[in-house]
């Protein structure tokens, strides 16, 4: 069975922890636990994880330590806390550093699971897209390099576009789709996030010169294969406008 997502779960107190592990393992999650903020740390540093689930007064964690630290070395990871010893002051912090969920002990297992589950999902989604922009960036230089050798005529047509950008684009769009399949299910943004959110322009342009460079290489390589990649990559990118004969 596969792991539903990975989970890194730091608390001094041993019932908890590891009842919390029995728990979240029983769910299909892969946990990993620590007993203190520089363990927790390590393990942050050693691998990364979709979820961080950490107390907070507890050896190594002075003024929520652990939890900035993760900050820095993946700043979107989610976070939910839990303390025994609830606050207003760590309550505002948590805050601050835009936890998922701050929980008072003894933990509602059913309200944990409910913010793991959420918080888990987003994380993949998360990581299924920044996958994703990067092999398309890849595809991207890939293909400007080839309009710059077709324009300098440096090397034969047929040669110019290689299998493996061909086939990687190919994995792109279908991971692409059904990313967006599953964000439609579950009421998401996902394919906003990786085409139209306001924070990622760079990554709709990069698709946007995609589509550009098969449109001007059209003539060069005269191939059903890149003119439906081409017409694929245009419907995601717009796939309301209105339809017009491709060629």
């Amino acid at each position: 069975m596969s792991s539903q997502g990975s989970i890194l779960l730091v608390d001094d107190e041993e019932t908890f922890r590891e009842a919390t592990r029995r728990l979240l393992e029983r769910h299909g999650y892969e946990c990993v636990c620590a007993s203190d903020g520089d363990s927790g740390l390590a393990a942050l540093r050693e691998r990364t994880f979709n979820l961080l689930i950490t107390d907070i007064r507890m050896p190594g964690n002075w003024d929520l330590r652990l939890v900035r630290e993760a900050r820095k070395l993946d700043g979107q990871m989610p976070v939910v806390l839990v303390t025994g010893y609830p606050s207003m002051d760590t309550a505002m912090r948590g805050i601050d550093l835009s936890v998922a969920a701050y929980l008072t002990k003894p933990v509602d297992f059913d309200e944990l699971l409910g913010h793991v589950r959420s918080a888990v999902a987003h994380d993949r989604r998360r990581q299924a897209l920044a996958s994703l922009r990067q092999r398309l960036q890849t595809c991207l230089d890939d293909l400007t390099a080839v309009e710059s050798l077709v324009l300098a005529r440096h090397s034969r047509d047929e040669e110019c576009i290689s299998p493996a950008t061909i086939r990687t684009l190919a994995a792109c769009l279908s991971e692409a789709i059904a990313l967006n399949t599953a964000a439609r299910v579950q009421s998401s943004s996902t394919l906003c996030e990786l085409l139209d959110c306001p924070q990622q322009p760079v990554h709709r342009r990069a698709i946007l010169e995609t589509i550009d460079v098969l449109k001007q290489t059209k003539e060069a390589f005269k191939s059903k294969l890149l003119a439906d990649l081409r017409a694929k990559l245009e419907d995601l990118v717009c796939p309301r406008q209105d339809p017009s004969p491709r060629s």
